[in-house]
Order: structure tokens, then sequence, then C-alpha cells
């Protein structure tokens, strides 16, 4: 069961998708993963976790279908409606919005064709090398959402993939802190492209805070990296 809409611009391209294995796989990966503080097996029934644990994927996924395939008949009228929203949301904004990525990382985009797949699980991974993310059906600020992996995506290919960056060498968890931390930039100053400020995770809500008070100082993001870098060790040991 695969559905997508597929538009292309001038420049920049998006697919949104509705792949029932591709959702499968977000609940299977999501089972017993824990990252940035939160445990994501937590956010869904006991009962399917205490299915899916101990099986490989596709043991677990003979379970995970049969689930999504009944899921997609009793949420139908709601997948419906959310997938009118983000479509009509990604037709009007999407050449703005990653026009407004290039602006506030003063970088070309890394690609210029997106994958969006829509998934029923409340979490949102991505593939930087594959220019995909995942977007929970429900979830509000599909924009927002789309910007905040954008800016993922910039950072790890102009940052943290140059090796004369300081952040190529940043230890794994000093890079997601710095990552996820930057998404700062998407604020106010954004409406009404987006409708709120990305909050990110709660535990780097105090080294997000001063990172927010020093963009606002001089809006540019190299140098919010570089102080990002001097501030990361009040907040996680350095890797030297």
């Amino acid at each position: 069961m695969t559905k997508s809409t597929k538009l292309d611009y001038k420049k920049y391209r998006y697919n949104i998708m509705l792949d029932i294995n591709r959702d499968a796989w977000n609940w299977y990966a999501s089972c017993n993963r824990s990252s940035h503080g939160v445990n994501w097996g937590q956010k869904i029934s006991d009962d399917i976790v205490n299915e899916i644990k101990g099986k490989d994927e596709t043991e677990a996924k003979k379970i995970i279908i049969p689930f999504l395939e009944k899921k997609y008949v009793e949420e139908a009228s709601e997948i419906e409606i959310y997938k009118s929203s983000i479509n009509y949301d990604y037709f009007n904004n999407f050449e703005l919005t990653c026009l407004k990525i290039v602006e506030l990382t003063n970088k070309a985009l890394y690609r210029n064709d997106f994958t969006i797949f829509l998934t029923t699980f409340p979490r949102g991974p991505y593939n930087y090398s594959e220019g995909y993310l995942y977007i929970k059906i429900g979830w509000q600020d599909p924009i927002k959402l789309f910007m905040h992996e954008l800016l993922h995506f910039q950072f790890i290919h102009y940052w943290r993939e140059n090796p004369n960056s300081k952040v190529h060498g940043l230890s794994n968890e000093q890079f997601e802190w710095l990552k996820e931390s930057l998404t700062v930039i998407l604020d106010e100053d954004l409406y009404p492209l987006v409708k709120s400020p990305d909050k990110g995770y709660f535990i780097h809500q105090k080294f997000r805070e001063q990172l927010h008070s020093f963009w606002k100082t001089n809006n540019d993001f190299n140098k919010l990296i570089g102080f990002g870098l001097e501030k990361l060790s009040d907040f996680i040991p350095s890797n030297e």
C-alpha cells in the first residue's frame, strides 16, 4: 500500500508518500529506541510493543502491517484530511521554505529533491544521504517540521562532513546536541511561514536558550555554530 503526491517546481521538488512498509519500519525501529532523552517505545501501546520485542524486522512486520491496515481503515478520514492539509501547505510554501533555509544558512541546498514519508508513529526519523524524512499524520505545522530536518541536512553536509570544520571532530553525542539545538533559529521571525517557534527536546533547553540569545544579536548561522561549539563543553564533556 503506497500512496504518493509528487510535485515539481522550477528548482525544488518534493514527494509525499504514505507507504505501509515505511510506516511499519518506523514502528519497529522505534520500539526499543531512545534518543534525545525520549524513550520512543513508551509512545505506543504496550500490547504492540510486547508483540514486537525479540523479533527481527521481518517477523515484526507480520504483526505490524495487519495492525496498520486496520488502523488505516479506522482512521481513513483523519488520514485523508491530513494529507489534504499537508499537500496544501507544501504546494503553496515549499519553494519559499527551501529559499528561506538557503537564506538562514547562507548555503545552497545540498540537494533539490526530497521525500516526505507520512507515518502513524510519533517519531520523525530522517535520512540525510537520501533526502527523506518522516512526519506523523496529525502533527501540526508541517512546514516547520520540514525546515527542522532540512536545517539538519544542511548542517551535516556543510559542517559535519567538512574535515576543515570543528564540527567534523565532535563526538556523536556532542554533534547531536549541537545539531538539535541549532533549530532555535526557526523562531517567531519566520511567522507566518511557520505557526510557532521550534521548541526542540527537553534535555537541550538551557543550551538552546543561550544559542537563541546569541542568534538574536546577529542572525549569522556560521557564527551561531561557532558560539555553540564554545558553549557545548558547559553541557557535554569534551572528547579530547
